[in-house]
């Protein structure tokens, strides 16, 4: 049986950017369903876990600019009690625009699309048409993102080289 792979992602960037990072040309990232959920600041729901198949690895993708576990320590408990017990966290060191700014030449994320400020830059990014073109134009290193392991609290216990290569099929 083959393995079935659910990405929770806290928004719509990070989930253009591993949509087209998971398919063909690119395959960089194991392939799987991505949702838009912030585990960081929203409760899992037993209709939302109830869909899933006992056997999914479940990939969290979040931000850790802020400092608070509690919702997630709930989520994750809430998991564990269904059985899910492979569940692997991805964390923007900071946030995903610092992401961004780490994995190509840039040194504001304002310079990708010319924009001023995160939400005019985040609009731009979650339109654009070939994701991937246009952070190629910008020295894109796909080995970069997501590549930091996070040793500051409260996340850091969260985070491991092998969640790491879990997404990257490795």
């Amino acid at each position: 049986m083959s393995k079935i792979y659910q990405y929770f992602v806290e928004g719509e960037c990070e989930e253009k950017l591993i949509n087209a990072l998971k398919v063909n040309p690119h395959k960089y990232l194991t392939p799987g369903k991505v949702t838009v959920f912030n585990f960081t600041n929203r409760l899992i729901t037993n209709q939302r876990i109830a869909v899933l198949n006992k056997e999914t690895i479940i990939i969290l993708v979040y931000d850790i600019d802020v400092n608070k576990t509690t919702i997630i320590e709930k989520n994750i408990a809430k998991l564990n009690k269904f059985g899910f017990n492979k569940i692997y966290h991805i964390q923007s060191v900071n946030n995903f625009e610092d992401e961004i700014v780490y994995s190509t030449c840039l040194n504001s994320i304002n310079g990708l699309f010319n924009t001023v400020g995160k939400e005019e830059f985040k609009k731009e990014f979650i339109h654009s048409s070939n994701i991937i073109k246009k952070l190629d134009s910008v020295e894109f290193n796909k080995n970069k993102i997501w590549s930091r392991v996070n040793t500051k609290e409260p996340f850091g216990k969260y985070s491991n080289i092998e969640s790491l290569k879990i997404i990257r099929n490795k």
